[in-house]
């Protein structure tokens, strides 16, 4: 299915954990000098517009980044890395960036604007790095295109995610990341992502793979983290999970959880303390809280 657009939930408190997550996995990488490749399935549309009719009409962020914002300005002691984080997204302007992002004269934006993974991923890419990018939507693929194609570190696909990565392993350069990051608009979708990973580990073991999935009243979160369980990796398979017991109407997320391949060394104290902290801050449907597990110890 096609009918998911990110730009309704944009900056949500799944967006904060996911990408806080994604911004410790990439200052990691970035401590070599040597090249990395950072392999994104479901790419979406780069950036979006909290100003925009889509986000208003949820008003999701507004519980998710704007929360988290004004708690570290605050004084609220956030964790380093999710400072540092915060302070990129507050500085992200497209529209100060031009035909760079994608902005052309007599675009009509709002803001404030949050980036989504791409736009996060190519503001740490150095010379050398590479992006891939995967996106099957029409309208998504598009607006991607015209916001990523100025950037020769860039590779966008008009592709299904859970079939190319696949048949992208493994890449030239062999540092690096998976991100995979569904809609699950239909159950097939947990069984795609397990397989999906499992067959692109198989074929690039080195790599580290993250997997967002939502947390449901009827979801399917623990058949994911059963398949991860089987994933034999040497740096083992961490599960990250933000949520509350109290879930709201049926089909509506009552928390976010990441399950990652080889995570980098001290990943788990980093996003233990933004989870932590995240749990407070942030607004879910009911008190929050955070946990980190190792389904898979490493070697």
């Amino acid at each position: 299915m096609l009918s998911y657009l990110h730009g309704f939930h944009a900056g949500n408190f799944a967006d904060m954990h996911k990408h806080a997550a994604l911004w410790v996995i990439l200052e990691h990488l970035r401590k070599k000098k040597k090249p990395f490749c950072v392999i994104d399935t479901h790419a979406g549309s780069g950036w979006y517009d909290l100003g925009s009719e889509q986000a208003a009409k949820t008003g999701e962020w507004k519980n998710g980044y704007a929360r988290a914002k004004k708690g570290a300005t605050d004084g609220g002691n956030a964790p380093e890395m999710l400072q540092q984080f915060l302070g990129y997204v507050a500085g992200f302007d497209p529209v100060a960036k031009g035909r760079d992002y994608g902005v052309r004269d007599g675009d009509d934006y709002h803001g404030p604007f949050y980036p989504g993974s791409p736009f996060i991923v190519r503001d740490m890419l150095r010379e050398d790095d590479e992006l891939v990018l995967m996106e099957l939507h029409p309208r998504e693929h598009e607006t991607l295109h015209h916001r990523v194609k100025r950037d020769r570190r860039i590779h966008l696909h008009k592709r299904d995610g859970y079939e190319g990565v696949v048949g992208m392993m493994p890449p030239a350069i062999r540092r690096g990341l998976v991100l995979m990051d569904p809609s699950y608009d239909v159950k097939q979708d947990y069984q795609k992502a397990a397989k999906a990973i499992r067959e692109a580990w198989e074929r690039w073991p080195t790599a580290t793979f993250m997997l967002w999935y939502p947390i449901l009243e009827d979801g399917f979160d623990a058949d994911l983290r059963k398949s991860f369980a089987a994933i034999k990796a040497s740096g083992g398979v961490l599960c990250a999970e933000l949520a509350t017991d109290q879930g709201g109407a049926k089909g509506r997320m009552r928390g976010t959880g990441l399950l990652v391949i080889n995570p980098p060394w001290q990943f788990d104290q980093h996003l233990g303390e933004i989870g932590d902290w995240l749990a407070k801050t942030c607004k879910l449907p009911g008190p929050a809280k955070h946990h980190i597990s190792w389904l898979v110890p490493a070697v």
